[in-house]
């Protein structure tokens, strides 16, 4: 990024190819980064569920072989589930500590069943993520990472005591070296080196491993150089139903998890994957998704942990300014490559566990700060402080064992972590805090003989909220500019097509929210066209501000504008500030002053 924090413009765009000695060096770069998540997180896995060592190979070689695979799916542009950006697949840090608990309690089989549906769940959701929009709120999206990474904690420090007693010692100096290597890279050196500033500090921990004999070279040195493994037989079907449906739904929320983590790996890389700024495109996020599921599907049969987006990718897109989908597709092909030199990932699998706990926290702690703070900075009313508040509180105190409840099977498959139950609470109060939005709806043709019924629609409701007459003619003014730009998106209106909308109008305290929802017409956003008649040319091109006056009107009336895009549907969204008339307010003061 540069000195304001504005990422750079990229040299190498998505669709543009770079020379091939440039896209294989940086996709070397890529490659080294991954090999921590790729190789060592399958086998920490293994290790602490006191599995075998033919279980914790076939778990890394499944997720070199899988997260290759997907990434060249990710970023090979094949039919309607094509990407439009680079994105490499990884392991899911997040599913680290029930993918332990179900190999420990279920064995192999039951781990491989929970993964494969959790696949088949993420597919589900993420195809159908328009349905969720009132529901997953960046409050509800927030919650869910904060209780997800709180889980970690009790993995991290078991995976940091699990040296032998002789070498306790090294246990708190080795995550002080690794800390204090990340942390200084990370804040003061040159930025072109802070994207290597956690592979630096495992790499000065492991310097310190060597050094006091932690470091376990029998198994780098009795590993090949070319070749499989002995990763033993599949993990097979027997299946331990009671682990099985007692650790469903974690599971399922740990696929809502990936979903909702994609989304901003996937916003900020469309962020520094352009020269020109471009929205969110939601569709892209659902390809991506769909891809990712299916990796977390054969990952699942072949005995490894759910697949995700890489969150690193952004950064390395940054520093290297290449964009490029050939990068990915090179990178894939090195993950193929390596899992068949079990050498290159013994060498990471032998790295000490307490390194390895710290590498991860100190990963983690900037992506919770800007969870937080991000969640934070858009409460808008103490409902949405208690959305946040009231599962956290839960979900923390059954995490760390504040709070227990009854017996049973219903209750243990609950609150056996505080995901779980933080969860169960978070989806109460989102679909409650849904419910009491008093909102009005109607169905109307995209046509401008419809500008009537609707501008009738939006008078009447406003009137009943207590709207004043300002305000009511701002609404009138922005639904019907709204109707005119979605109805201009359609490409059916030329064709005689009918296309119809739904239209809803909420009234929050001093907020007015009017959505049109309709199929999809695979028009330019409107955000990024927004942006666009904010440049100072644009003000001076006729034809330009004849196209766009509905665009320009729309853009004056309300204060905010948004447009999503996904595969089954369109959704516009516009703000207006709207007033009460003097009665409402008046009344709305003498209940301030008298409470």
């Amino acid at each position: 990024m540069t000195a304001g924090g504005a990422p750079l413009a990229p040299t190498y765009e998505p669709d543009e190819i770079p020379t091939g000695r440039i896209a294989a060096g940086i996709a070397g770069q890529l490659s080294l980064l991954m090999v921590v998540p790729l190789a060592i997180l399958p086998a920490l896995v293994a290790q602490l569920a006191g599995e075998t060592d033919a279980v914790a190979a076939r778990a890394v070689v499944a997720s070199m072989v899988v997260c290759g695979g997907t990434t060249l799916l990710l970023t090979m542009r094949l039919g309607r589930l094509r990407s439009e950006s680079l994105y490499v697949a990884t392991v899911d840090l997040v599913s680290l500590p029930f993918c332990i608990l179900a190999l420990a309690s279920g064995g192999p089989a039951t781990l491989a069943a929970l993964v494969v549906v959790s696949g088949l769940f993420q597919i589900v959701i993420g195809l159908r993520l328009s349905y969720l929009r009132r529901v997953v709120t960046p409050q509800v999206r927030g919650t869910v990472l904060i209780l997800a990474f709180a889980s970690l904690v009790p993995v991290l420090a078991d995976a940091g005591t699990s040296l032998e007693t002789r070498l306790d010692w090294f246990v708190p100096i080795s995550v002080l070296v690794t800390v204090a290597i990340i942390v200084v890279i990370a804040l003061w050196a040159p930025r072109s080196w802070r994207i290597w500033a956690p592979a630096a500090g495992v790499g000065a921990g492991l310097v310190g491993a060597i050094a006091v004999g932690a470091y376990d070279f029998d198994l780098v040195a009795d590993a090949a150089w070319v070749g499989l493994a002995d990763i033993g037989s599949s993990p097979g079907i027997d299946i331990h139903y009671q682990t099985f449906v007692t650790m469903l739904p974690s599971f399922l929320i740990v696929s809502f998890a990936i979903l909702v983590r994609s989304q901003g790996v996937s916003s900020n890389t469309r962020l520094v994957s352009w020269r020109t700024p471009r929205a969110l495109d939601f569709r892209e996020l659902q390809r991506a998704n769909w891809r990712t599921g299916v990796g977390t599907i054969l990952s699942g049969a072949a005995g490894s942990l759910p697949v995700t987006i890489a969150g690193v990718g952004p950064a390395f897109i940054n520093q290297t300014r290449c964009a490029s989908r050939r990068v990915g597709i090179v990178a894939g092909c090195f993950f193929l490559v390596a899992a068949f030199v079990p050498k290159l990932w013994a060498i990471a699998v032998a790295i000490p566990r307490p390194i390895l706990a710290a590498y991860v926290i100190v990963a983690l702690v900037p992506l919770v700060v800007r969870v937080v703070i991000s969640s934070v900075q858009r409460l808008r009313s103490v409902r949405d402080a208690v959305l946040i508040v009231a599962p956290l509180a839960v979900g923390l105190s059954v995490e760390f064992g504040v709070l227990s409840l009854p017996q049973g099977a219903v209750w243990e498959a609950i609150s056996q972590n505080g995901l779980t139950a933080g969860s169960l609470i978070l989806v109460i109060a989102a679909v409650a805090n849904s419910l009491m939005d008093r909102r009005a709806s109607i169905e109307i043709e995209l046509t401008a003989a419809s500008t009537a019924e609707l501008r009738q629609f939006v008078t009447a409701f406003a009137q009943r909220r207590g709207c004043n007459a300002r305000s009511v003619e701002r609404l009138e003014a922005v639904a019907e500019e709204a109707l005119a730009v979605i109805s201009e998106q359609s490409p059916s209106a030329l064709a005689g097509l009918r296309r119809w909308a739904q239209v809803t109008l909420g009234i929050n305290g001093s907020r007015a929210t009017l959505e049109f929802v309709c199929a999809p017409s695979g028009g330019q956003n409107l955000e990024e066209r927004i942006a666009l008649l904010a440049e100072p040319e644009a003000e001076t091109v006729e034809t330009a501000i004849e196209r766009d006056a509905a665009v320009r009107l729309l853009r004056h009336y309300a204060s905010d504008v948004g447009h999503r895009q996904y595969l089954e549907a369109e959704i516009l969204t516009a703000v207006v500030a709207v007033r009460g008339s003097r009665h409402r307010q008046w009344l709305l003061e003498r209940q301030g002053r008298t409470s």
